[in-house]
């Protein structure tokens, strides 16, 4: 696909409607010629109704150049009158419509997208009141036009103009300039000195062209705190966990040397209760009196629990023990 821009006629006043595209072939000078046949005006016809957008008429393809751009009309439809070509609906802006009026301006150029094999008109592009008749240097319309594939040279135009960009050289440096940047961009990469890209190593606080070691080192230096802190962290846990068991343990041993605990009872769920909470476990077992649950010293299981008073009998139901426990092994 070739893009042309053709200069077809001269304005007249401000017309409703006119024939932007005529049927037929279209002789361009300078530019070959094309044709615009029924296939082709209901292709351009399908993309402007999938837009849903009106079409803007500039002055002097301004559109096209990424400069400020005012709008001299809006097609608002186009229609394919059959030998009589494409024809565009417009609603002129004030200003325009006076331009045109007193013959301030004069012509008019679409810039039309043109099929390589079969030379058919395929997309209207842009529409341009204009006084200059050849139009030059226009840049290839890209962001702006999601139609057909763009012509192999344009890709080619638009790619150079990103590596520009991202490599920061001038907006006019050749492709020469462009291709020896990448170049030595590629040997870096190939001997491993470029290890990050320009935002990292302005994050990291590192020189641009910074080698590997030089990154590897700054995030050490990042990454060292960090791994100290949570190192540290994991050691008070730990920590916490260890004086936690000895703690259990001082107060299993002691239930069961007073006999006021019993394996089976530790087993159920004494050792839980006193790891997780110590103060309950010395008010539940430790409050009982020697020898309640296990003899001591020749003293006997108590036949009778001593009876427990509001708060215990609190403390108790929280563990899920019974009616029973408390018969059984005396306070809870």
């Amino acid at each position: 696909m070739t893009r042309f821009d053709v200069v077809l006629k001269e304005m007249t006043g401000a017309p409703a409607e006119f024939c932007v595209l005529p049927a037929g072939r279209i002789d361009m000078k300078d530019y070959g010629s094309a044709e615009l046949d029924e296939a082709g005006a209901a292709c351009i016809i399908a993309e402007y109704d999938r837009r849903g957008l009106d079409m803007v008429i500039d002055y002097e393809h301004q559109t096209l150049k990424d400069t400020q751009a005012p709008a001299a009309g809006w097609i608002k439809s186009l229609v394919w009158k059959g030998a009589e070509g494409l024809w565009a609906v417009v609603d002129w802006t004030v200003q325009a419509a006076a331009y045109l009026a007193n013959r301030e301006y004069r012509y008019f150029s679409p810039v039309v997208s043109i099929h390589e094999k079969t030379g058919r008109i395929i997309g209207l592009l842009n529409v341009a009141l204009t006084n200059m008749p050849r139009i030059d240097n226009l840049k290839p319309l890209v962001a702006k036009y999601q139609g057909a594939a763009e012509p192999r040279h344009e890709k080619e135009r638009n790619m150079i103009e990103k590596l520009r960009k991202l490599l920061g050289l001038a907006d006019d440096a050749g492709e020469d300039q462009v291709m020896t940047a990448v170049t030595e961009i590629a040997a870096k990469a190939k001997t491993g000195n470029i290890v990050a890209c320009r935002e990292v190593l302005e994050a990291l606080g590192a020189k641009e062209g910074a080698g590997r070691d030089e990154v590897i080192a700054l995030v050490a230096s990042i990454k060292a705190p960090q791994d100290a802190a949570v190192q540290l962290s994991r050691e008070v846990v730990a920590l916490k966990q260890k004086i936690a068991s000895m703690e259990q343990e001082d107060l299993v041993a002691v239930a069961l040397k007073d006999g006021k605990t019993s394996p089976e009872e530790l087993d159920k769920w004494g050792r839980e209760l006193a790891l997780k909470s110590p103060d309950q476990f010395r008010i539940i077992v430790l409050s009982r009196p020697a020898g309640s649950v296990i003899p001591v010293d020749g003293i006997r299981i108590s036949a009778k629990a001593p009876a427990c008073d509001a708060e215990q009998e609190r403390v108790a139901a929280l563990f899920g023990n019974t009616a029973e426990d408390i018969a059984k092994y005396g306070k809870k």
